[in-house]
């Protein structure tokens, strides 16, 4: 029995570990193409990565891991998950926000971010 424990606790800690590591490269992937282009050319740019994205994405992630681990449920969820980052890229380009570069920019952000911290997981191909 304490040996089931110390696996559930070191696979919560690694979880906790890759929303940490994703958090951080969401944010250092904000600071270079969103911020700086934004200070450089203005607020005004249509091509700056969209935050809007990556933090939906963030959040679709944390999701994603704390769901049951079922593959029926995980499948499910990744079709909600993209029907929700595409209805955000088509809004967030319908009201003028960013271009398709942005919106883009952000999901390949967001998409980095998710997988440098699972490279050992995603090398072998996506699994649910």
């Amino acid at each position: 029995m304490k040996l089931k424990k110390e696996k559930t606790e070191n696979h919560v800690k690694k979880k906790i570990r890759w929303i940490i590591l994703t958090t951080v490269i969401m944010i250092f992937g904000l600071i270079l193409f969103k911020y700086i282009p934004m200070y450089i050319y203005g607020n005004n740019i249509l091509y700056d990565a969209s935050s809007h994205i990556i933090w939906t994405s963030w959040g679709l992630y944390v999701l994603w891991l704390l769901i049951s681990p079922k593959r029926f449920w995980k499948a499910i969820y990744f079709i909600i998950a993209g029907a929700v980052i595409v209805i955000m890229a088509i809004q967030r380009i319908n009201v003028g926000a960013h271009n398709i570069l942005g919106v883009v920019l952000g999901l390949a952000i967001a998409a980095i971010a998710i997988e440098i911290p699972r490279w050992n997981e995603f090398s072998g191909g996506v699994k649910f």
